[in-house]
């Protein structure tokens, strides 16, 4: 019996398949302002129960921006160069997709118990 295959809305690409959390994590914190990867490291650091070294986050960045979710670009101030990110309307419509429909059941009760107050 062959599988059915989802609509390619749904469907995360190959920069998202082994992280889709830190990914969409990513994406929406990349919307707006562009930033730099360490505020990213930072980020999941504030998070607090995901660990992720520099180095995997500089190889996920560069895998999203050749599945054209983010772009980058480099900044120079002074003698220092920064690469700041932001998210493309690819991966803005692959949040927004998987917002309207991944989440949903068991995960979406447990971001509505961890937002409720205690």
């Amino acid at each position: 019996m062959a599988k059915a295959k989802r609509p390619a809305a749904h469907c995360f690409p190959t920069a998202a398949k082994h992280a889709p959390v830190i990914t969409l994590f990513f994406i929406w914190r990349l919307m707006g302002e562009p930033r730099h990867a360490y505020s990213l490291i930072k980020d999941i650091r504030d998070v607090g129960f995901l660990k992720c070294k520099p180095s995997t986050v500089y190889a996920l960045l560069s895998k999203m921006e050749e599945a054209g979710l983010v772009r980058s670009h480099v900044v120079t101030k002074g003698s220092r160069m920064r690469r700041l990110y932001q998210t493309t309307a690819k991966g803005a419509s692959l949040l927004a997709s998987t917002k309207a429909s991944r989440i949903k059941g068991v995960w979406r009760e447990f971001v509505q118990y961890l937002l409720s107050p205690q």
